[in-house]
């Protein structure tokens, strides 16, 4: 079911302190509109009491779709790394693990750190496509264009609106001012290609080597690479 909390939060603009409601899980069977808010970034929105500054909490947010089996928890990192945002997830899904019923296993649950990670995730999800091997594709579009799609400047993003029963479509985005720079389209025989590969564990490595999670991310499987050469 949808959880709604209250905070206290002051304003970042005239930190005046206030009380609001904000969601920590959201159930879109039982609130369909809450996905709609969450995608146009919509949710934990407040307006300021006092100054009618509007501005987003970015806070630990569950996401779960029961009808397409899809559960995602938004955990931003603030002041935390990877490392540790990771050991605070886990932490997460022992106690989630541990509220369920014996006879319930627990669920999949996917992790992302940023709400652009969290809508992408959703929509490669909705697809019915594998995070890993989208991750993958993203891989190789950072390594065969390292100088133009640097990690440390650039996000290669899975586009859904303009992907295709055909084709499957990239977006390039630049970090720093977030403006899109770049449209690639592959082949969904590309995909299916992978998927294939990544099915025959004799032939190649598996899937899980190169992103063993619980954090999937081919922008920071590549950062780690480039700060490992010498």
């Amino acid at each position: 079911m949808s959880q709604l909390k209250t905070y206290p939060i002051a304003c970042p603009k005239c930190n005046h302190p206030q009380e609001v409601d904000l969601y920590d899980a959201i159930n879109t069977v039982e609130d369909p509109d809450l996905r709609n808010e969450l995608i146009g970034n919509k949710l934990n929105v407040v307006t300021c009491e006092e100054c009618s500054f509007v501005f987003s909490v970015d806070k630990p947010l569950l996401y779960h779709d029961p009808e397409l089996d899809i559960m995602i928890y938004w955990m931003p990192l603030h002041d935390q790394t990877i490392e540790e945002g990771e050991q605070q997830f886990r932490e997460f899904i022992t106690t989630l693990a541990h509220a369920l019923p014996d006879d319930i296993p627990a669920p999949q649950v996917h992790l992302v750190f940023t709400r652009s990670e969290l809508a992408e995730r959703l929509f490669i999800l909705e697809a019915e496509l594998d995070e890993r091997i989208i991750e993958y594709m993203k891989y190789m579009i950072y390594a065969r264009n390292i100088e133009k799609v640097h990690p440390a400047k650039k996000y290669v993003l899975f586009n859904s609106h303009d992907s295709t029963e055909d084709q499957l479509a990239f977006i390039i985005q630049d970090i720093e001012t977030r403006k899109i720079e770049g449209l690639l389209h592959y082949d969904r025989a590309a995909y299916d290609s992978l998927d294939e590969m990544f099915d025959d564990d004799e032939q190649t490595p598996d899937l899980f080597e190169f992103f063993p999670g619980p954090y999937i991310s081919a922008r920071e499987l590549m950062l780690n690479e480039l700060n490992r050469e010498p």
